[in-house]
């Protein structure tokens, strides 16, 4: 099966497929080659039911609808040229959404509040956290952020779409901005790099750039030190910021805009009320 997943993921990265996407796929495809174990013209029913109930006692839901729809889109690929399964024969398991994603004000400040002023990896850790508040970005955007593309007098940044890859422009608060120029002077004297946020290995050394791991195990460190309960993840952050423009008023079409979106039909996901907002939608009504 190696040389076929080899030309799957050659003929995948020749397209628009990413190179973190493709090391992704690899690593989605090297579980399942794993756990069937079979050439991929012997792969039958049964191993991908094998695949799912393995998977399902090792990963989150949405993990395992993740490594599914990899293999899916394998096996399709390979269809009908390979006499293997049929890709339609195999079900996708759907991961339920989860309704509590949406971070509050209160607990943003709380995060914020455990976080040191004068220390340079806190301070990384904030402007992060306050950049997810005002932007509504992906913490794939947030990480590409480069310093050339900063325009400092009018607070704003330009940057890729991580999805439609359409340029698109961030635009933070005067509070964000502070940290922002405290934080630049240190930032530049560590590591001369375009990259406004920079990582570090485990030797201590610093990365080029911050990748998209690093800040969710940020996110669970000051989650825990804020002794917030609630499941939220930093994608929370994209979640309120959309829900804030949308109750301010603002067409769909402009929220669609500046949150990404190629349609307006794709922001029906963040309208739906988080469990905070359902209480207070409901006391307010009494």
């Amino acid at each position: 099966m190696e040389q076929h997943i080899q030309e799957f993921l050659e003929f995948k990265t020749g397209g628009r497929l990413k190179k973190s996407s493709a090391r992704d796929y690899r690593n989605s495809l090297n579980k399942f080659n794993v756990i069937v174990g079979k050439p991929l013209e012997e792969i039958k029913r049964e191993d991908i039911v094998k695949f799912r109930n393995i998977l399902n006692m090792s990963y989150a839901p949405k993990a395992v609808e993740h490594h599914f729809n990899v293999v899916h889109c394998f096996i399709k690929f390979w269809n009908p040229e390979v006499k293997t399964i049929s890709h339609e024969r195999i079900e996708v398991p759907l991961a339920r959404s989860n309704p509590r994603l949406t971070i509050t004000e209160a607990e943003h400040k709380q995060m914020l509040s455990v976080l040191e002023e004068n220390n340079y990896h806190d301070l990384q850790k904030r402007l992060c956290l306050q950049l997810l508040w005002d932007c509504g970005c992906r913490v794939g955007e947030l990480c590409s952020i480069n310093l050339d593309d900063i325009d400092f007098d009018n607070r704003k940044v330009k940057i890729k779409t991580e999805k439609t890859k359409k340029d698109r422009v961030l635009f933070w608060s005067e509070d964000t901005h502070k940290t922002l120029c405290k934080i630049l002077p240190i930032r530049w004297e560590i590591k001369r790099s375009n990259a406004l946020f920079i990582g570090m290995y485990n030797t201590g050394e610093y990365s080029d750039r911050l990748t998209s791991k690093t800040v969710q195990r940020w996110f669970k460190q000051i989650k825990l030190r804020a002794s917030i309960k609630r499941e939220i993840v930093p994608h929370s952050y994209r979640h309120s910021r959309i829900q804030r423009w949308i109750n301010t008023g603002i067409s769909l079409i402009e929220v669609s805009y500046l949150s990404g979106h190629n349609n307006i039909a794709s922001l029906e996901h963040y309208m739906r009320l988080g469990t905070a907002q359902v209480e207070a939608v409901a006391r307010k009504a009494m």
